[in-house]
This record gives structure tokens, C-alpha cells and sequence, in this order.
């Protein structure tokens, strides 16, 4: 009887969803190093500003967390608070001082995103003054996103652009056989602020193929600290997977 050799088919992901795990394991090294691994946790389907991330690393503060937690400070969900918190100095702020910085009307500042902060623990009132409590910290020292997708690039690295107003770094994850043919750009993607991903099927392996040059904290300050927040409500439910349908409460875009 003779023998045909069959032809060896190299693995495939048959689906982004399939490259996920092996994301989710490599990221606390090669997004955040050895040094931080540990205060690293990993979500999928977190909604930020702009869409949902595939993937997102967070490098939590540990002891912020221990602080908030006993003082019942609990985690926001939409933007309008977010930008509230930011907006406050040292002292604190008027109401009407706060809504001239976040572009929102003082009655609503007032009737609803106010009592809102101080049913969270976030703040205290006195008259029109509003005041941070001590123990209302952001708990994100770093976050780090990444699309996923098996062949359609030039789809990963726009979603990736509109994740860079929610991350301290982006990357786009392709596909090894895929990301071949994006190697000769890896270097013009990453100045542009994406950094670029391979993920081998056969071994799981994922390889930085470029890094994301720096972004200015600042322009992300809102977006990273909206989506730790949301990261530490969905750690809060015991989970560290997002629904697909929206969840949370309504974001609008930050300015250009």
C-alpha cells in the first residue's frame, strides 16, 4: 500500500477572539516590564472613550485601592465625573468654576453631577464650594490597550488611534503570517503613537515587532483615568471581562 505525505497546513486563528489569552498573558511583560507584572491586571471589553478595547492592561496602585476601599469610595462610570475630579484644585471649586472648565452647565453641575460624586464618596459640599475628600485617589499608574485582528490592519491601527486618547500606550495585534506584511511600516506606526504586535498560533508567542513612541499624559489624562475606573468596577463584580452591550453611563469625546 503506497503512502501520500499530506502537505503540513500551518496553524490559523480562525478568529480574533482566539488571540485574546495569549494577549492577556503577555502584556504585564512586554507593556509594563518584570518590575510592575505583578500590579498589572488585564480586562477585555472595557468601554472607554471611544469604542471598547480588545485588551487593556492596567497597573493599579495597590495601597490607593486599599485607601479607597475602607473610605467607600466607589469607581465612576461616566465622563461628565471623571472630568469633575479633574477639574477640582487643590482647594476645591465653585460650581460654576467647575462647569466652566468641563463645558457643562452649572445646573447640571449642580443637580446631578455633584450629588452624584458625593453619593460615590468622592467629594463634600459646603454652600457652592466642592472639595475632593483625601482618600478619593486615581488608582491607575499606567494603562495599555490593544485591537486585535487576524489580517484587516489598516481597521486595527484606526481603532487604535481613538484608543490613544484612553492609554498611556496602544498597540495594534495581528496575526503572525499577517503582521509580515506589516513589518516594513512597524517603524512609521509606532511614531505615530501605536506600537505594533505579532502573535505566533502555533506557539503563542507574542513579539513587540515596534513600540509606541511616548504621548503626552496630559491630552490622556480623562480617557486613562475613565477607563481604570471602569476597570476597578468590573475587578469590584468579579470579573475582568466587559458585556458587549454598553454598561455604563454616556462619554462624550475629548477635544482635539
Amino acid at each position: 500500500m503506497s503512502h501520500v505525505a499530506l502537505a503540513h497546513s500551518p496553524a490559523e486563528f480562525r478568529y480574533e477572539a482566539e488571540m485574546v489569552p495569549a494577549l492577556r498573558a503577555a502584556l504585564p511583560n512586554i507593556a509594563f516590564g518584570h518590575r510592575y507584572r505583578n500590579d498589572v491586571e488585564v480586562f477585555t471589553e472595557v468601554p472607554a472613550i471611544h469604542g471598547r478595547p480588545d485588551v487593556v492592561g492596567v497597573r493599579f496602585d495597590a495601597e490607593a485601592l486599599q485607601r479607597r476601599a475602607v473610605a467607600g469610595v466607589v469607581p465612576l462610570s461616566g465622563d461628565a465625573e471623571v472630568r469633575t475630579i479633574h477639574a477640582l484644585q487643590t482647594r476645591g471649586a465653585e460650581i460654576g468654576e467647575i462647569a466652566a472648565r468641563i463645558g457643562m452647565t452649572r445646573d447640571y453641575v449642580r443637580r446631578a453631577v455633584v450629588p452624584l460624586l458625593s453619593d460615590l464618596g468622592w467629594v463634600v459640599r459646603d454652600a457652592d464650594l466642592v472639595v475632593r475628600r483625601p482618600e478619593a485617589v486615581w488608582a491607575g499608574r499606567r494603562v495599555v490597550t490593544v485591537e486585535a485582528k487576524l489580517r484587516d490592519w489598516q481597521r486595527a491601527l484606526a481603532q487604535a488611534r481613538r484608543q490613544k486618547h484612553s492609554a498611556d500606550a496602544a498597540y495594534i495585534a495581528l496575526d503572525a503570517s499577517s503582521s509580515a506584511r506589516v513589518t516594513v511600516y512597524a517603524a512609521q506606526i509606532a511614531n505615530g503613537g501605536i506600537g505594533v504586535l505579532s502573535v505566533d498560533p502555533d506557539s503563542q508567542r507574542v513579539r513587540i515587532l515596534a513600540r509606541p513612541a511616548t504621548s503626552a499624559r496630559k491630552a490622556t489624562a480623562v480617557g486613562r483615568a475613565l477607563l481604570s475606573e471602569r476597570a476597578i468596577d468590573m475587578m469590584n463584580r468579579g470579573t475582568r471581562e466587559g458585556q458587549i452591550n454598553p454598561v455604563f453611563g454616556w462619554t462624550a469625546p475629548l477635544p482635539e
